[in-house]
Order: structure tokens, then C-alpha cells, then sequence
């Protein structure tokens, strides 16, 4: 280790730092402690003293670089963070995309149920309600997803079928039509 140097041996550092740091001369700091309390520390000491220890701009731009390099590191974890929301939305979104087609393509030819007498037309219409309603559920998740501040569109529908059938009847016509659907695929 070095030996230290005059400065920081001064029992009067405190006040050269102070006087360095208001933007005192070197020249005019030696003669202060001359002047003031008779030691002598060379203006070169002085000098020396201030680069290499109380060298403020080079402290600053140290601690600046440090905070810019923190910030940087920052904004790169949000920047992943914001990405993989964005791609778990966009798998949302296709896997709605997916739920919405297939209510409009049920699998099953409807138009022939339609016309057969054996099916009952009551359960056909509650299928084709079925699908719909999936198809609107789909619709009202990806406007949530996609939504911004300035717009919130929500569909509602309330078709009041609970006053036309009971539960149990629409619970039979869902086993049903998903026995409809495995059968004729």
C-alpha cells in the first residue's frame, strides 16, 4: 500500500476537500493553509490530491455509466417480461380463433338434422343455440384480450331460454348432441 499523501495526512482535509469541491484553486488552497495554520502542502500535492482522489466528474461519470448500465438492464427484463405476455396472448388468441370456427363448423350437418323427422327440431335448435353462444363467449374473450383503454365493446346476450326449458332438459339435449357428434363424424 502507498504511503499516504500530504492531504490526506493534513489534520485539515475537511476543510481542503470543502475548498477543492466550492471550485478553489490548488494555489490558492496551499496558500490558505499556509496563511492559516502555517502547513505547507504544495499546490502539485493539492493538485495531485484532487484528480486522484476528489475527483468528482470522474465520479460521476462512473456512477452514470453504472445507472445507465442498471437502466438498460432494466428495460431488457421488461422487454422480455412485455414478450412473453404478448406470446401467451397470441396463443390465447389462436386457440379462440380455433373455439370460434368450430362453433360455426360444428361438425355435424345441421341442415340434415333439420330435415329429419326422426330428430327432434327442439334439441337441433338448441344445438345451433349451443354453438352460438360458444361463438359469442369466443368473440366477447378475444375483445377483452384485444381491447384498449379508449374502446370496451361487450356483447350480451340473454336469450331467456330458462323460462322454455328446464335444466334437466337442456343438461339431456347437451348428452345428446354430444352423442349426435361422436356418431356421425
Amino acid at each position: 500500500m502507498p504511503p499516504k499523501s500530504a492531504v490526506e495526512r493534513s489534520k485539515h482535509r475537511d476543510e481542503i476537500d470543502d475548498l477543492l469541491l466550492e471550485g478553489k484553486s490548488p494555489r490558492f488552497v496551499s496558500a490558505w493553509l499556509e496563511n492559516t495554520y502555517n502547513e505547507h502542502i504544495s499546490h502539485t500535492a493539492i493538485n495531485n490530491y484532487r484528480k486522484n482522489k476528489l475527483n468528482v466528474p470522474k465520479e460521476v461519470a462512473i456512477e452514470y455509466k453504472k445507472k445507465r448500465d442498471n437502466e438498460k438492464k432494466q428495460e431488457k427484463k421488461s422487454s422480455q417480461k412485455k414478450k412473453k405476455m404478448v406470446n401467451k396472448f397470441l396463443g390465447d388468441l389462436e386457440i379462440l380463433d380455433v373455439i370460434i370456427n368450430d362453433s360455426y363448423d360444428p361438425g355435424i350437418d345441421i341442415k340434415r338434422l333439420e330435415h329429419d323427422p326422426e330428430v327432434d327440431q327442439v334439441q337441433v335448435e338448441n344445438l345451433k343455440l349451443k354453438k352460438r353462444d360458444q361463438a359469442i363467449k369466443g368473440i366477447n374473450a378475444k375483445t377483452n384480450i384485444l381491447k384498449n383503454d379508449d374502446t370496451n365493446i361487450e356483447v350480451n346476450i340473454n336469450n331467456n331460454f330458462d323460462d322454455l326449458f328446464s335444466e334437466e332438459d337442456i343438461l339431456r339435449f347437451i348428452d345428446e348432441s354430444d352423442f349426435i357428434e361422436e356418431n356421425t363424424e
